[in-house]
């Protein structure tokens, strides 16, 4: 459900991104790239009140929050259906990565199961936002 609500926001920004908004200035892409940057930090540093694979979960929603972030900067910063083509690949990539390090934690035959349904969750993001990006 947070994969398709993620999708459905990407749309909406690419459908608005260029008539509503203008590029943003270098001081203010400075700023963004800070304040990830923070954030990030921030992130990790909450991360070490957990235990074993909850960590390690915990730093990949961290990773996969800066990676959509600085994506959807770069977009905004130099707006172009590549740049927002990219961030959509990049949340689809981060949505994996914590889908498949919140897999570890699985059994065997129930591990295998989960990585292939974030292996398939994510070629289908990879698919949606290459059509968005035709339609463009």
């Amino acid at each position: 459900m947070r994969h398709m609500l993620g999708i459905a926001a990407l749309f909406a920004v690419l459908a608005a991104g260029d008539a509503a908004a203008a590029p943003m200035t270098k001081d203010e892409y400075k700023a963004g790239r800070m304040k990830i940057a923070e954030d990030y930090q921030a992130a990790r540093k909450r991360c070490g009140a957990h235990v074993g694979n909850n960590t390690d979960i915990c730093v990949a929603q961290a990773r996969a929050a800066q990676k959509i972030a600085t994506a959807e900067l770069d977009a905004a910063y130099k707006p172009s259906p590549r740049a927002y083509h990219k961030a959509a690949l990049a949340r689809a990539d981060a949505d994996y990565s914590v889908a498949k390090q919140k897999c570890d934690a699985e059994a065997d035959g129930a591990k295998s199961a989960c990585v292939k349904a974030a292996t398939e969750a994510r070629e289908s993001a990879r698919v949606e936002a290459k059509a968005a990006a035709q339609a463009r």
